[in-house]
């Protein structure tokens, strides 16, 4: 993948980006953040992706002892030798596969102007009303858009604008999938 003559080969996208969607659409791509929880917990395999989205927040699933970032980084390096390209939540242990690998990886955070948009996008998922608040409270929001600017280590950064969803940017960065 490639947008302004610069390379990546995984993406860091903040909460709402349209990550899971893309996923659940494109067998190309891999959500980093359902293997980290199916590695983290005892999820029954009758749970689908979707469900276990709508327990974000509120984890009812036994731990698993036996989670390490050790297990997540080896699944996930499975993964992209079978081809899948990562795509994750800008979570500090994601931020850190990435570099440790030397993986070129776009990073997608969200413009100033989409905080009510976002509100929007977490209750239509059914999230629990603690998880918009976590991501899309004003002070939140304010801190994490701060923060989000002040980001170096991606290769490529692109800061997403009200009604525009990750599978939108990839194909306007002339990604087919």
């Amino acid at each position: 993948m490639e947008y302004n003559g610069k390379k990546f080969e995984a993406i860091i996208a903040t909460p709402g980006a349209g990550k899971s969607f893309l996923c659940d659409r494109s067998p190309a791509f891999v959500d980093a953040d359902e293997i980290k929880l199916r590695l983290k917990y005892h999820v029954p395999y009758t749970v689908t992706r979707a469900e276990l989205e709508k327990t974000k927040g509120e984890r009812h699933f036994e731990k698993n002892r036996d989670y390490t970032f050790d297990r997540l980084y080896k699944a996930l390096d499975m993964a992209r030798r079978a081809g899948k390209i990562i795509i994750a939540p800008p979570n500090p242990e994601f931020w850190d596969y990435m570099q440790s690998r030397n993986i070129p990886f776009c990073f997608v955070y969200q413009a100033h102007n989409t905080r009510d948009e976002l509100v929007k996008r977490y209750r239509e998922r059914n999230n629990p009303e603690s998880t918009v608040q976590e991501f899309a409270g004003e002070k939140q929001f304010e801190s994490h858009y701060k923060r989000n600017l002040q980001e170096n280590r991606a290769t490529v950064k692109y800061q997403f604008s009200a009604n525009e969803y990750l599978a939108d940017i990839l194909i306007k960065f002339g990604c087919k999938f």
